[in-house]
């Protein structure tokens, strides 16, 4: 355990888990899933494509928590509204901060949460995936994985 891990606050990160995915979405809202089964999607994902890397392992597991008490806002109306990303992403680091956590992102971490909610989508909702932004999205995850040499043909 790290010095910076012996300052988490425990309680808040184990409920950082329960905060409920894609509520803004009509299509996925009724799917049940939560932080906790993302990340651990997640963190599947970052030992498959990435074995070696720790830091992305941790990342994985971690890079959500600082949405309790915030909630998961749709990654469609970050993408779309520069100044609510903005909000967003200062929020969350005063909300990380206070929870004691630190992690390291980067394009691998992103790799793996885009390639998650694909996954997860495909496997609630396969009939979306023609539209609705994900023809986009799948283009997004092959161009990144490509870039990082990930080799994700299999999965999508």
């Amino acid at each position: 355990m790290s010095a910076q891990d012996t300052a988490m606050d425990i309680k808040e990160i184990w409920r950082s888990g329960l905060v409920r995915r894609w509520h803004s979405n009509p299509d996925l809202a009724a799917s049940g899933q939560t932080n906790g089964h993302h990340q651990w999607g997640c963190a599947v994902l970052a030992l498959h494509l990435f074995p070696d890397d720790h830091e992305l392992l941790r990342a994985a597991v971690l890079h959500d928590i600082a949405e309790v008490n915030l909630g998961d806002i749709s990654g469609l109306a970050k993408r779309r509204d520069a100044d609510l990303r903005a909000a967003l992403c200062a929020a969350e680091g005063v909300n990380a901060a206070a929870l004691g956590v630190a992690y390291v992102g980067g394009p691998r971490l992103k790799l793996v949460d885009m390639l998650e909610a694909f996954l997860w989508a495909r496997h609630h909702k396969p009939e979306i995936l023609s539209g609705f932004g994900w023809p986009e999205q799948v283009a997004a995850i092959r161009a990144l994985a490509d870039e990082l040499g990930a080799d994700v043909a299999p999965l999508l």
